[in-house]
């Protein structure tokens, strides 16, 4: 598997491995931030953001993803204090402050937030309706119930997770997409009621998760058959075992990725490039909820269309997920970029059409040789009737073609 090195410069926009030797505390602030980017990249993490007051601290990090809040304290371990009371006084000490953290923000204090990428973001509370809290405790210790030491915890008004720094850095490895790493808090909150979950054995606490999934997953599912229950269940033991990790085919995913960082790189001065900021957000939000899993099968197909398009043809492919009410449609041309969003443009809104969903995103791109590009086209509302009878005298451009 790679290094933290390698694979920060894999995933394009990863910030730097935090260095050896920083101040404690910070350093052990910046491990949380980075692997918090492993799932959720730069565009939905702020460091450290302000809080109410000037030099006032919000939380060590907020991560701001669709509908999601994930509000972060980190606590290091410092001396040689007996680590089962430190780590009491610490997950006190952080359930105040994430408490905190969440009356700032539901209740309106806070109106801005700075991300490295789009600046100062203005925060609405109304939009992140589900709010997540986790305590990291960077400390050694044997494993411990955090609920035991702290039960106060039991009692906030949202779900809060408590990891060791060293268990997270698993997850988040495990974990490496938006998508699965809130359904894996999702679930681990709802199997909680269920069994004993310890600090510092957070392979234990998912081995003890795998015979619930199926169940929960069935209890919050949209009806749907067995098969796909079961397909849904074995992906996610995959991912949350590690299998997926460690397989040749997970560097297949990486092109999804990609896709997601150089969403900043839109050139603001093309014609069609008329909401660069938004749209690249917008672009890494709907790509951010597809899990590695699909990241892999897509990028696979992308990857094989990449190098057919050297015959000057064009390559397309649609991908549906009807249950998040969203489709995907990927163009691989050796078309002038004007004539490839044309193209592109045509696509999406003929797969809108077709497919009914709510949304429908564009992602286009050279084949395989010096260099790449994207452009990217994104449809949130339908299309309008004069659209539709107008869709209605081509070929569907889809119909030799099953989507993935």
């Amino acid at each position: 598997m790679l290094d933290l090195q390698q694979l920060a410069k894999l995933r394009f926009g990863m910030s730097e491995v935090p260095k050896v030797g920083e101040q404690p505390g910070t350093y052990e602030e910046k491990w949380s931030q980075w692997f918090l980017e492993r799932s959720f990249f730069r565009d939905f993490v702020y460091r450290n953001p302000r809080g109410e007051k000037k030099g006032q601290e919000l939380a060590d990090a907020v991560v701001l993803f669709d509908d999601v809040v994930l509000l972060v304290q980190v606590k290091a371990q410092c001396g040689r204090h007996n680590s089962i009371s430190w780590a009491t006084e610490k997950l006190l000490e952080g359930f105040r402050q994430l408490c905190r953290t969440h009356e700032s923000l539901v209740e309106g204090r806070i109106k801005k937030m700075k991300n490295d990428f789009y600046g100062e973001i203005e925060f609405h509370p109304e939009c992140y309706p589900n709010p997540i809290g986790l305590i990291m405790l960077a400390h050694e210790s044997d494993p411990y119930m955090a609920a035991e030491l702290a039960p106060e915890i039991l009692t906030a008004k949202f779900p809060i997770h408590v990891f060791s720094l060293r268990d997270f850095a698993t997850v988040a490895s495990r974990f490496d997409t938006a998508a699965d790493l809130i359904t894996f808090l999702e679930l681990r909150g709802d199997i909680a009621a269920r069994e004993f979950f310890y600090v510092q054995d957070e392979t234990g606490n998912i081995e003890r998760m795998i015979p619930h999934v199926e169940q929960v997953f069935r209890a919050h599912m949209s009806p749907t058959c067995q098969e796909v229950l079961q397909k849904t269940t074995r992906a996610f033991e995959e991912i949350a075992a590690g299998r997926l990790l460690e397989s040749s085919d997970w560097k297949y995913g990486l092109t999804i990725d990609d896709m997601i960082a150089r969403a900043h790189d839109v050139d603001p001065g093309l014609p069609w490039n008329t909401r660069s900021g938004l749209l690249s957000m917008e672009v890494a939000r709907f790509l951010g909820w597809l899990t590695r899993d699909r990241r892999i099968k897509l990028g696979q197909r992308i990857i094989s269309a990449c190098e057919a398009a050297r015959d000057g043809k064009l390559h397309y492919f649609r991908h549906v997920q009807p249950s998040r009410g969203a489709a995907c449609v990927f163009l691989i041309t050796s078309q002038s970029r004007p004539d490839r969003v044309k193209t592109l443009q045509f696509l999406v809104d003929y797969a809108h059409m077709k497919c009914g969903v709510p949304q429908c995103l564009g992602v286009a791109t050279e084949p395989i040789g010096s260099g790449r590009s994207y452009d990217f086209v994104m449809r949130r509302k339908a299309p309008p009737p004069a659209m539709v009878q107008q869709l209605g005298n081509f070929d569907d451009p889809f119909s030799s073609e099953e989507p993935l």
